[in-house]
This record gives structure tokens, sequence and C-alpha cells, in this order.
């Protein structure tokens, strides 16, 4: 699985991320979270390889990710951008279907088969209405659905997710959430993924990661005995003393104590 060791990152000389190291485990999410600026898509392009980094190592299965061909890199990592390009006139089936690029020949496309299993994918995902329409002509949530979709079609071992439920409503949120839970554990693939919302992350993640400061203030898996005392003092750290943060049969709620009161 993916092992990220003293990972060292600087953009436009500041230090962004300074000697993070963690491990993505099969069959398990795990969310990032941190303050805006706080460097959690900046791990997840160093780890892709879209960044450069200035010390660490990053090895996935055992194997160096820096000697890996680009195909060979696809078959262990999968993306979903915080970002997306809208201008895609493709239909939904064939922007699928493309994540198989990285498994067919250099001047191959993708043919029936990989439309017939992107099709069975959307379908999986109660996206099947989908098929047969122009990406540029999807909502943004439409349009993750379909991101989500091609990672799962790169069958990858890892998916890396820049804030995948960004700008979804409530029920959309937790939908893609649970579904990217069900496709990890029966992949039993690894997952990162960073989100603004503490309460989501301690929904669905297995694991939860917060960078503060450019470090690893936090790396804790659900089922340690301190588990819900260390997220507390970790979102505690990350947002100010003034957090409450109780953990109840429903989930976590987080509220704000003002000290002007």
């Amino acid at each position: 699985m993916l092992n990220v060791e003293h990972l060292t990152v600087y953009r436009g000389g500041r230090l962004v991320l300074d000697g993070v190291s963690f491990t993505l485990r099969p069959g398990e999410v795990t969310a990032v979270l941190g303050l805006n600026g706080a460097g959690k898509t900046t791990l997840l392009k160093a780890i892709l390889g879209f960044l450069p980094r200035q010390g660490g190592t990053l090895t996935v299965e055992g194997q160096p990710l820096d000697g890996l061909s680009p195909s060979d890199r696809a078959k262990k990592l999968a993306y979903v951008p915080q970002r997306y390009d809208g201008s895609f006139r493709y239909r939904v089936e064939d922007f699928v279907s493309m994540g198989a690029t990285a498994y067919l020949g250099a001047f191959s496309q993708p043919g029936r088969e990989e439309l017939a299993r992107a099709e069975e994918l959307l379908r999986g995902l109660d996206c099947g209405h989908l098929i047969g329409r122009p990406m540029d002509r999807l909502s943004g949530g439409e349009q993750r659905m379909a991101y989500l979709a091609r990672a799962m079609m790169q069958d990858a071992g890892c998916l890396l997710l820049d804030e995948p439920v960004s700008s979804l409503d409530l029920s959309r949120q937790h939908r893609f959430l649970h579904r990217l839970g069900r496709y990890v554990e029966v992949r039993k693939a690894g997952c990162l993924v960073t989100l603004h919302a503490p309460e989501l992350a301690y929904a669905y993640a297995s694991r939860i990661l917060i960078l503060h400061g450019g470090r690893l203030l936090l790396d804790a898996a659900r089922g340690e005995p301190d588990f819900e005392d260390r997220l507390a003092q970790g979102l505690r750290t990350m947002y100010g003393p003034g957090l409450r943060a109780e953990f109840r049969a429903g989930g976590l709620a987080l509220g704000w104590r003002h000290e002007d009161r």
C-alpha cells in the first residue's frame, strides 16, 4: 500500500509540508483535514508527482513511485481533482471508459468491453441516468460522480480525492462518501480524501489526519482507545480553543464557545 515518509515540499519559497509521514492501508478511507492553505492539495499533488518535493520517499506496494512509468503509476494511483474541466464534450460513459487507458496498448482506444464496464460502474453508483449525456451538460455533483466512476475504472490500488464533496448539498455529500467507502471496502483499496468538514471525516473515515503548520498534527485511527479524545484535541488546536466537539451515536457535533458572552 502507499507509504509516505518525511515528505517535504516548498512552494514559492515557503515550506508547505515539513516531514509528513503516514501509510494508507487496504480497505480504509483516510481523511485529511486542515485549514485553507494547510497543504492538503499540495500533499496529493506531491504524491502524484505533479509537484516536486524537496525531501522524503514515496512507495506503493513496496515500489518507489519515482521509478514507475506514467502508465504503471496510473495503475497504482487514481486521482479525483478538486476542480473539473467543464469543457469536456465526451459522453459520460466515454469519459469514464478512459480510466482504462493505462491497461491498453500505446495506440489503442477504449472499446466495447471498456464502455460496458463504464456503464456498469455508473449504474453501480446509481448514475445510470447519466449514460449518453455529454460531460459539459452535467451539474457539478454529476461531474463528481463521473470522475469517481472514472477513478474506479482505473482499478488502482490507491485513490486520491481532493475535496470531492465541496459545493455538493448535504444529502449528496453523504451519498458520495457512502459509495466511495463501499467501493474502497470491496476493492480493498487505500483511499486518501481531503475534506473541510470534520463531521464527514468522523462519519466515513477509518483514519483521520490533520495538517497544521506544515506538519502532521494528528494521525488517529478509529478503534484506538483515545481516538475521539485525540481528534477533539486536534480540532481545538486547529480551529482554536473555542471549538466544542461532542461525540454522539449519530456522529460528531461541532459548536463554538464565544468568550465575549
